[in-house]
C-alpha cells in the first residue's frame, strides 16, 4: 500500500510561497515571488474536531485551527506539517483572506519576501486573548475571538471573512 502522505499533504501552499521563521511568531508563510490579488495562496486542511474536543486538541498541539461551522474546526494533524507548510500568522493589516471555508487568497498584490498574514477576526481561532505582534498602524494590540464583531474590521474586510462568520454577520 502506498503512503500518500509522502507526496501529498492535508494542506496546500502556493509554490510562489515558502515556510520560514517569522518575526511575528514561529514558522510563517512568505512570498518567494510576487503574488497577485485574487491568487490562491493556500488551502487549509487537516482533521475535523468537534467543539467539545477542541480543548483536548489544544492540549496536544497548541494550535486551534479554523472554525468552519458552529461546532466544528479543521485543524493541523502534526507539528511536522506546520513546520513544512508554516502558519498563516495574524496581522491587523492582512494581505490574505478567505474565499471559502478553507481557501486563502491574496486580497492585494503581495511582494516577494512579504509575510502572508490574515486577520484572525476572519474566523474564530481561539478562546483566549493574545497580544498582537503585527506592528501595523491598525494594530488592535490584543486579539480576541470576538474581534469578528468589530464594525471597523467588518467594514474593511467582511468579504474576506470565513463563510461561517459572514453568515453570522448577515
Amino acid at each position: 500500500m502506498h503512503d500518500l502522505h509522502k507526496k501529498w499533504a492535508h494542506r496546500w501552499l502556493n509554490p510562489q510561497s515558502e515556510a520560514r521563521p517569522s518575526p511575528i511568531q514561529g514558522v510563517g508563510v512568505f512570498a518567494k515571488d510576487k503574488i497577485l490579488k485574487g491568487e490562491v495562496v493556500g488551502v487549509l486542511g487537516g482533521v475535523i474536531v468537534h467543539r467539545d474536543e477542541i480543548e483536548e486538541y489544544r492540549s496536544i498541539m497548541t494550535q486551534v485551527g479554523i472554525q468552519i461551522d458552529e461546532d466544528f474546526f479543521i485543524v493541523p494533524t502534526t507539528r511536522e506539517e506546520l513546520e513544512r507548510f508554516g502558519v498563516f500568522n495574524h496581522s491587523c493589516e492582512p494581505n490574505v483572506g478567505f474565499s471559502n471555508s478553507i481557501t486563502l487568497v491574496a486580497i492585494r498584490d503581495i511582494e516577494p519576501k512579504e509575510e502572508l498574514v490574515f486577520d484572525y477576526a476572519f474566523c474564530e481561532t481561539a478562546e483566549e486573548n493574545f497580544n498582537c505582534n503585527c506592528g501595523s498602524s491598525f494594530c488592535r494590540k490584543v486579539i480576541s475571538s470576538q474581534d469578528w464583531k468589530n464594525k471597523e474590521v467588518q467594514n474593511r474586510y467582511k468579504e474576506y471573512y470565513s463563510p461561517y462568520l459572514r453568515d453570522r454577520i448577515s
